[in-house]
């Protein structure tokens, strides 16, 4: 089925489907094959293609899908290493070990402890969150 860009709006047979930059749309893609057969070319310097390709693999993709990632106004993400991966598991279990010691001396008596639990909670839901 071929579509049809109108207002950045997909257009396929009689049926609007969605917009072109939704996240419904692409979920939708995804679960369809996708022949990719039109090429787009571009210029750009020596190392404008370097740094591309870089963080293309930082990434985990080919410099063609970041670019496409890119202008369809996708951020990708760079994959942590393994070593990231784990710390990020070490300081998710910290994080559950404080909650727990949270809820186990939430009265009153231990309300500085509490306090101060409760903030490095909220700072390792920050880093995780990243």
């Amino acid at each position: 089925a071929a579509c049809v860009y109108i207002a950045r709006s997909v257009l396929v047979g009689q049926f609007l489907l969605f917009s072109l930059c939704s996240k419904r749309f692409f979920a939708y893609l995804r679960g369809m094959e996708v022949r990719r057969n039109e090429k787009i070319t571009f210029r750009c310097s020596a190392l404008e293609k370097a740094a591309l390709s870089e963080q293309a693999a930082r990434c985990g993709l080919s410099t063609s899908e970041y670019c496409r990632s890119l202008s369809l106004g996708g951020r990708p993400r760079e994959r942590y290493t393994e070593e990231e991966r784990e710390l990020l598991r070490d300081i998710a279990r910290l994080k559950g070990t404080l909650q727990r010691l949270n809820n186990y001396f939430g009265g009153r008596q231990y309300r500085e402890v509490f306090e101060e639990n409760r903030t490095l909670i909220t700072e390792l839901q920050k880093i995780l969150s990243r």
